[in-house]
């Protein structure tokens, strides 16, 4: 059971690595941050705030339209997400300080803005705009940097004629945890920034120096009454006030029109097959159309594999798996990838460069271009000694040598082995005992078996010698033969169902093979690799044959080795 359950833990960390490593093919776009305000319109339902009675106006009133106003503004620009505290409330209702802070700090804004007008005392006719923002400096985000949005709001609304009253801070007078911040300085007066910033009601709150708390800003925009009431009167006014905090907004964090930037980069082409030397192009489209700057950026993910150029040329250098990533030069937040896997079509034969083949007898030729698809035609020198057909099986007729030409048609890349045919003496045999052996093939023999335990099932008379070469155990590929003196009779080559990687044993290694074939990480080349790969013979390498690897390894259901 130990045993077992280590062997289900090696599995685990295999997959573990290689999804981190290698990940799954996908186009993508980058994921766009987005910019998050919240809007809170001071005041509503049941609670009034101020009120002109002279002109009718209620604080409420003008705050919700404001605010309204401030959120159509701001959703004109891109990567921004405005959200309002709340978009007017039953006259019957209210909402409380602290829900309407938790709204910005449980989404995480960026920036909070709550809006108000503000009133005189009785008898008293005071006008102009202010702003209070946090007195906290534990942070640049708190005091400093929206003290300099308060000051852009308030210069803003003194191009409106709006005297400015200045940006300012207020602290609490109570004492006790609940009226502090985790740093230990007073708590801000007001309460929509004290509870951004704390993120409860009861005691300190959360660590604020690590920047947990909500840049705020509460904008007293003018008196209700008195000679601001000029500011406020109409629905047009109260929109020119909402576009002065919006412009102050837009000049601070450097925002964009939508129809100025890019938000879209699209790809004609997600995946890319080229073999070595290979070019092609890459179009893109981009939305939206009236973006102002349509350059787009590229870079290779390995220029060993696949370069590209400045207009999205892709050249294919080397084999392998690049991603080419295409960034607009307008918007570096927009981005889009393609995956270029690259083969090299080089023709080789794995049987080697030559073979010894007995007179009757068959060899099935194994070989190998680096695609998958690739179309392989044979062609014998001398066919009066060497037969050969279309899928690389060669018959050996009579006594002699010849050589096989195998040609990768659509590159004409050549690779050839030179097979002499043998006869045996009337007193020679030679016999596969207890493995099958079919035209030059054998297979059926046990894993994690020794080369002088593998020549003990290759009967030979006396006068002939059985050489296994290889090192350690017998795999996919190992070579098996036959000599008389210092002459090969015959060759024969090895196969064992599941040792893709040909070291005698089905290990962690072979399902990584398989596996990284089918997340196109690395291709599986060889027709010997591909034919032991393919575990369960559907003609294809899938999750089905490193699942029988997998089951193998874990001891749940012994692989059939045929």
């Amino acid at each position: 059971m130990k045993k077992r359950m280590i062997k289900l833990l090696s599995i685990l960390l295999i997959i573990l690595i290689s999804y981190i490593t290698f990940g799954f093919n996908a186009s993508n776009a980058e994921t766009v941050k987005t910019m998050k305000i919240v809007i809170d319109p001071g005041h509503g339902g049941h609670e009034t705030g101020a009120i002109n009675y002279n002109d009718g106006i209620m604080e409420k009133d003008i705050t919700l339209k404001t605010s309204r106003y401030l959120k159509e503004y701001l959703e004109d620009y891109y990567g921004v997400e405005v959200i309002m505290t709340h978009n007017g409330l039953d006259n019957n209702t209210e909402m409380s300080i602290v829900d309407r802070g938790m709204v910005a700090r449980n989404n995480n804004a960026d920036l909070l803005l709550c809006l108000h007008f503000n009133a005189a005392a009785s008898g008293n006719s005071w006008n102009g705009a202010e702003v209070y923002v946090t007195a906290n400096k534990s942070c640049y985000k708190y005091n400093q940097e929206s003290t300099e949005i308060g000051n852009l709001i308030l210069r803003n609304l003194s191009n409106l004629g709006i005297y400015n009253r200045g940006v300012k801070t207020r602290l609490c007078q109570d004492t006790g945890p609940k009226w502090e911040y985790s740093d230990g300085s007073k708590a801000d007066y007001y309460g929509i920034i004290r509870y951004a910033m704390k993120g409860n009601a009861e005691d300190r709150g959360p660590d604020i120096t690590n920047g947990s708390g909500i840049t705020s800003i509460l904008i007293e925009h003018c008196f209700i009454s008195g000679s601001d009431v000029q500011f406020i009167n109409t629905d047009a006014k109260l929109q020119k006030l909402a576009q002065a905090d919006g412009q102050a907004i837009v000049e601070h964090y450097g925002l964009k029109l939508k129809k100025d930037v890019v938000a879209e980069l699209i790809l004609n082409k997600t995946n890319v097959n080229m073999i070595v030397g290979e070019k092609t192009k890459i179009d893109y489209t981009i939305n939206p159309s009236t973006a102002v700057n349509k350059k787009v950026n590229w870079v290779t993910s390995d220029s060993k594999i696949a370069t590209v150029d400045e207009n999205g040329n892709i050249t294919a250098v080397g084999a392998g798996t690049a991603t080419i990533t295409a960034t607009a030069d307008g918007n570096d937040k927009v981005s889009s990838k393609v995956q270029v896997k690259v083969t090299n079509p080089n023709i080789t034969i794995q049987n080697g460069d030559e073979a010894s083949l007995l007179e009757g007898s068959k060899l099935q030729l194994f070989t190998d271009t680096g695609v998958l698809d690739s179309k392989v035609t044979f062609k014998s020198s001398d066919e009066n000694i060497l037969k050969v057909d279309s899928n690389g099986l060669v018959t050996g007729l009579k006594e002699g040598t010849a050589k096989i030409t195998a040609t990768y048609e659509q590159y004409k890349k050549t690779a050839s082995i030179e097979i002499t045919v043998n006869k045996l003496n009337e007193d020679e045999t030679v016999e596969i005992k207890d493995y099958k052996e079919t035209n030059g093939v054998i297979s059926n023999f046990a894993r994690e078996i020794s080369p002088t335990e593998f020549e003990k099932h290759v009967k030979v008379t006396e006068g002939l010698e059985v050489r296994v070469n290889a090192e350690n155990f017998v795999g996919s590929g190992t070579k098996v033969e036959v000599y008389r003196g210092n002459d090969c009779v015959q060759t024969y080559i090895c196969k064992l169902y599941g040792d893709v990687n040909g070291d005698g044993k089905i290990s962690a290694v072979d399902y990584m093979y398989i596996m990284n074939k089918i997340m196109d990480v690395k291709e599986i080349t060889g027709d010997i690799e591909k034919d032991v790969a393919d575990i369960n013979s559907d003609n294809k390498i899938s999750a089905v044959d490193y699942m029988y690897i997998m089951n193998d390894i874990m001891d749940v259901k012994e692989l059939d080795i045929r």
